[in-house]
């Protein structure tokens, strides 16, 4: 039986236009009544997830949210860290020069801003601040406290720049760090040890529940390592084909409101899995 259901935000819960269906919340709501603990896990951080949080219940105990593609896991309820993969200042200063040579920007965020050091920050910069809902600060990042920690960084640049950078990959990069491609424009990069998958682990050890027991939906490549380590893995039908191969059902499309209708399925199969 499914005790615990993971939700990616972008691409997967939301309409292109970030919006909720009411299809989406009805079924999150009903299935909520019935006990099940639910967690959205998003490369967003806690700040740009909340609104989505209260429209769909989920300020109560028991219900988390899995931000910045892992980095750290937020108690709803408290709206505080439970458990965290941070990188440092140096880790930013040491990325920014390792893609010195690539036609892209790298920035940072936190929970409560988003980083550049351009002064003239390119249009993806800009919407990628956007969609989280964070300000853009141009700082010079040696200026930046040495204590300051980061959720994850993000290569920014067109659909050209970031494959050129996918295909020279620095060593140093790929064994340091966990970089993954998340949108046509962005690699995000976080701690090694952070990832979508292990934070579900940490949360499930938490609510005692194994992984048998959760359900998880996403649609990209940052959703792969959290539909690995669940029992019931589900794929937007907007997915990308590598998520899809990890998947053993695939709902309908984000439009469609494909969260809503495999919720739906779920409870109408008595909380058990479903083909």
């Amino acid at each position: 039986m499914i005790k615990l259901i993971t939700i990616d935000v972008d691409g997967t819960l939301v309409t292109p236009l970030k919006r909720l269906t009411q299809k989406n919340i009805k079924e999150i709501d009903r299935v909520r009544d019935l006990g099940v603990h639910i967690a959205l896990a998003s490369g967003r951080p806690f700040h740009s997830m909340e609104r989505y949080i209260e429209r769909l219940g989920l300020m109560e105990e028991g219900h988390f949210s899995v931000c910045q593609n892992g980095s750290y896991i937020v108690d709803n309820a408290t709206k505080k860290p439970i458990a965290g993969s941070y990188q440092t200042v140096e880790d930013l200063i040491r990325l920014d020069e390792l893609m010195a040579d690539f036609d892209v920007q790298v920035s940072a965020m936190d929970d409560v801003g988003f980083y550049t050091r351009h002064k003239n920050p390119s249009i993806y910069t800009q919407m990628d601040a956007v969609i989280n809902s964070l300000t853009l600060t141009t700082v010079n990042y040696k200026d930046f406290p040495e204590d300051m920690r980061f959720g994850r960084f993000l290569i920014l640049g067109s659909r050209a720049s970031i494959k050129q950078v996918l295909a020279n990959m620095p060593k140093e990069v790929s064994e340091n760090y966990y970089a993954v491609q998340t949108a046509p424009f962005l690699i995000e990069v976080m701690n090694k040890t952070a990832n979508k998958g292990h934070a579900v682990r940490q949360m499930a050890a938490r609510l005692g529940i194994s992984a048998d027991e959760i359900m998880s939906i996403g649609n990209e490549k940052n959703d792969i390592p959290m539909l690995e380590q669940t029992g019931f893995p589900v794929a937007m039908a907007n997915s990308v084909p590598e998520l899809k191969a990890h998947a053993k059902f695939i709902t309908k499309s984000n439009l469609q409101s494909g969260v809503g209708y495999a919720v739906e399925r779920l409870i109408d199969n008595g909380l058990k899995r479903f083909q």
